[in-house]
């Protein structure tokens, strides 16, 4: 996942799974601080996500790189992280059904128009009778 800070134009933070991990679960406690000029942090090895003592502005650091962003720029994030949690969720919820079943298991009403729910469910049985004859 890559973010730039607009006022550095060229800084690229390029994150791996258990940073952007950090920050997802992070941003939701970082908006009140943020807004509000309190002190709040987060670091996980080498990346920092803190305030920075100006109202709504959030500091990521990763290594020796930087880039500041303003709470409007984290709106976006903030849905999409949302978004992809629920999305996540919802899959974990049918893989498990699924690998129970003998029969192709419908999506409940909720479910994302985006996933190929039958293509999954083949796939999984597929991958469950391989591992299953593996042994």
């Amino acid at each position: 996942m890559k973010f730039r800070a607009v006022e550095h134009g060229s800084t690229f933070l390029l994150l791996n799974d258990q940073q952007v991990k950090m920050m997802a679960e992070n941003l939701p406690r970082l908006c009140e601080p943020m807004c509000g000029n309190e002190q709040y942090g987060c670091k996980d090895v080498d990346f920092r996500l803190n305030t920075t003592g100006i109202i709504g502005v959030t500091g990521l650091y990763l290594d020796k790189q930087y880039i500041s962003l303003r709470s409007v720029a984290w709106q976006y994030p903030l849905k999409m992280f949302h978004v992809v949690q629920n999305q996540l969720n919802h899959v974990l919820s049918y893989v498990t059904v699924a690998l129970t079943s003998s029969t192709h298991v419908e999506p409940t009403h909720s479910a994302s128009k985006h996933i190929v729910h039958p293509q999954l469910f083949e796939e999984l049985k597929t991958l469950f009778i391989k591992k299953k004859h593996s042994h």
